[in-house]
């Protein structure tokens, strides 16, 4: 069967549509869009994001907590490891092996995790947190998307602003990235390889791929010479794809001695929502610091008898409704191990406590609950996007910070009409610049 194809001129009038008509968008701008990712990414290749008129410039404080995320997440993740070892060794109650490794298949559980000695011991080195402007991390992602969104509008606002005040461009991010690398593998030409088609957004996971490579490092599938067994270092969105990857026979049993070559870790633990709940569940909040609980808002988990309140209190389901949710908003969201549910802003509903809707996604989670599924409820935080950027008053802003091998890399705001904050559902984006504003009554300002 042939399949005939529309002329050039009718795809690429097609390919530019994909920026939305914004009237802060000069034809010059979409036109340096359009030619710059096809310049990376081959002719009409598009990113659908649409950049606010200019950078976000954050306070010192807002800089300062930012910049400490790729410290204090990863003092997080060891902690975290304090769990499973908990977890391994009998010293926590059965409902926390349920609550992380429950869900998962048999062959994939917790006994799988033990066969795997020192390699389910690693933390995830790349991570994206996903925070609010005040600084209240709801998730943190491993490694997440965004990576090649952020590169792609520095280097915008540094065309149309000027480098000095964006603070860096994506030449000088993948940089940091790569020299990140070679310190970590101690080698010049850094081999890599990453799982392209397990990203939620593919096209930007190939800009920052074209990127890092012209910063210097080099990747299975692209560059000449690379085999599976140069690779010192794999990236995947989707824990699963490291156990069933066409070489996986052959890395896996190098995580043992190699821990880093897995970007994201081989424990589970670090893929499931739960890990935010905690620092602050009864049951395994003795392994973790004040510090720890600062990052979060109060999450606890939904248990078969009840939920935990702030005040350490077990309550039942009408006890919750009646008693915290009249004074407080919260999340609730699915965190077992069904990736069609939990992922890309899926499974994720707002409790107010009054609407039919919201009671209906209490109950069915409780239920769920007592059928072994782990779902959790989580504060949540008012921001509001006005003092982000002024248009946008009633948006919601979402902030992710990019942390990679001990290094910050830059962070990304995503806006948003709903409560929920997803790329795919998100309508305007921009980067926070790398120098600050003074800090004054708002938390920064646009730029």
């Amino acid at each position: 069967m042939v399949i005939a194809h529309s002329d050039r001129a009718d795809r690429s009038a097609r390919a530019s549509s994909w920026l939305p008509d914004a009237p802060w968008i000069s034809a010059e701008q979409r036109a340096w869009f359009k030619e710059h990712v096809s310049g990376w990414l081959g002719a009409n290749a598009a990113m659908p994001v649409l950049p606010r008129p200019r950078p976000y410039v954050p306070s010192p404080r807002r800089a300062a907590l930012s910049r400490d995320r790729a410290r204090s997440v990863p003092e997080f993740f060891r902690n975290c490891l304090r769990v499973y070892e908990a977890v391994l060794s009998g010293d926590v109650l059965p409902a926390v092996e349920r609550a992380i490794y429950g869900g998962l298949p048999a062959h994939q559980g917790l006994e799988f995790h033990r066969a795997l000695g020192p390699a389910a011991l690693t933390i995830p080195l790349s991570f994206r947190t996903d925070e609010s402007m005040s600084g209240k991390l709801y998730e943190v992602q491993v490694p997440g998307s965004g990576w090649g969104e952020y590169l792609l509008l520095s280097d915008y606002y540094a065309t149309f602003h000027g480098r000095e005040r964006v603070g860096t461009d994506a030449a000088g991010t993948a940089e940091a990235y790569v020299g990140a690398l070679r310190r970590t593998f101690g080698t010049d030409d850094p081999c890599l390889m990453h799982l392209v088609d397990t990203s939620s957004g593919q096209t930007g996971t190939r800009y920052f791929i074209e990127r890092a490579r012209a910063a210097g490092a080099r990747y299975y599938g692209a560059d000449p010479g690379v085999g599976a067994a140069d690779v010192v270092h794999i990236k995947s969105h989707f824990w699963q794809a490291l156990l069933t990857e066409f070489h996986s026979a052959q890395h896996l049993p190098r995580a043992a001695n190699e821990p880093a070559l897995y970007d994201r870790s081989l424990n589970w633990l670090f893929t499931t929502k739960v890990m935010t709940a905690l620092p602050f569940w009864r049951l395994t909040a003795e392994f973790f610091t004040d510090q720890d609980r600062d990052l979060f808002p109060y999450t606890a988990v939904l248990e078969e008898d009840g939920v935990q309140l702030p005040d350490g209190r077990l309550v039942s389901r009408e006890e919750f409704v009646a008693e915290e949710l009249p004074g407080s908003r919260y999340f609730l969201k699915y965190a077992d191990a069904d990736v069609a549910r939990g992922s890309c802003g899926q499974g994720i509903h707002v409790l107010d406590g009054v609407s039919t809707q919201s009671l209906s996604a209490l109950d069915l989670a409780w239920q769920e609950s007592g059928e072994g599924s782990t779902w959790i409820v989580q504060r949540a935080v008012d921001d509001t996007s006005y003092e982000v950027d002024p248009d946008l008053a009633g948006w919601t802003p979402k902030l992710s910070v990019l942390c990679s091998l001990g290094e910050y890399l830059g962070s990304l705001i995503l806006f948003g009409k709903g409560p929920v904050v997803h790329a795919r559902t998100s309508v305007a984006a921009t980067v926070c610049a790398q120098t600050t504003a003074p800090d004054l009554r708002i938390d920064g300002a646009m730029a």
